[in-house]
């Protein structure tokens, strides 16, 4: 796999929210916690969903019913793109 630039990993980052009782974001929330602006943020979440490690899923809803749009979340290959060279299995 290539290396992921700077702006990637942030996005991939961003959408790690294993720990947290949701796990599809929009752009505007990735934008926020990635803390880039939501132009590279749109261009940076397409590339990693086109490599596999980001999906994009659309019709979500809240946990109280409400229509939430569309959203992308970490895969479980993103997440060990997150993961320290050493200790990655892909290699």
């Amino acid at each position: 796999m290539r290396k992921l630039t700077e702006n990637h990993r942030r996005v991939l980052k961003a959408l790690d929210t294993q720990s947290e009782d949701f796990s599809y974001l929009n752009f505007a929330h990735i934008a926020r916690r990635a803390e880039i602006d939501r132009k590279l943020v749109r261009r940076n979440v397409r590339h990693l969903a086109r490599l596999g490690l980001a999906q994009f899923a659309s019709g979500l809803w809240t946990e109280d019913g409400e229509p939430a749009g569309s959203g992308y979340a970490i895969t479980a290959a993103g997440l060990a793109a997150l993961q320290p060279e050493g200790e990655r299995s892909d290699a």
